[in-house]
């Protein structure tokens, strides 16, 4: 029986190392299968509980007002090229009430500030870099969106970039915003 030497001195670190790497490729592949989405239609359900009350405070801050949450983070491409067309969206229904609200996911505030900034964004950022919102929230992946309606029901969801710009995506918002 012949043993690999250099296995043996790799060990740990090894496996380590490739645990990391997994990791990334998981990572990764949530990111890259969320790059084109959907919203679609869920039963009606409450807010989720949080330890980190930041997101329903923020909600709670907009009483009767349909409110769009994006789970995003600038390390994130699908997120970046997503948020120009959100931007529009949101000046286009904020007049009928709508509340848009971001969530940076594993970013920093000051990172996703600064990406807003650059490139003329003006959207509301809560940062979670901890994860604290986002998991109760049932974020698992970004972009996730999650639209509340005037009861502040979550009535929408989609996981991937959404495209802001579609008629089709004016036509599910008209119901929650009447």
């Amino acid at each position: 029986m012949h043993h690999d030497v250099r296995a043996a001195h790799v060990g740990r670190p090894a496996r380590a190392f490739g645990r990391a790497v997994a990791g990334c490729v998981a990572v990764f592949s949530l990111v890259a299968a969320a790059t084109a989405g959907e919203l679609k239609a869920v039963s009606p359900r409450p807010l989720p509980p949080a330890e980190d009350r930041r997101l329903h405070e923020a909600i709670a801050a907009h009483p009767g007002k349909p409110i769009l949450i994006n789970f995003w983070a600038t390390w994130c491409e699908p997120c970046r090229e997503e948020m120009p067309a959100l931007q529009r969206f949101a000046e286009r229904w904020r007049a009928r009430g709508l509340v848009v609200l971001t969530v940076a996911v594993a970013d920093t505030r000051q990172r996703a500030v600064d990406y807003l900034w650059d490139n003329q964004l003006e959207l509301p950022v809560i940062a979670d870099s901890a994860q604290a919102l986002s998991r109760p929230w049932g974020a698992r992946a970004v972009p996730t969106t999650l639209v509340l309606d005037r009861r502040h029901r979550i009535r929408l969801q989609g996981l991937g970039a959404i495209d802001w710009d579609a008629p089709a995506t004016d036509r599910q918002f008209q119901p929650l915003i009447n």
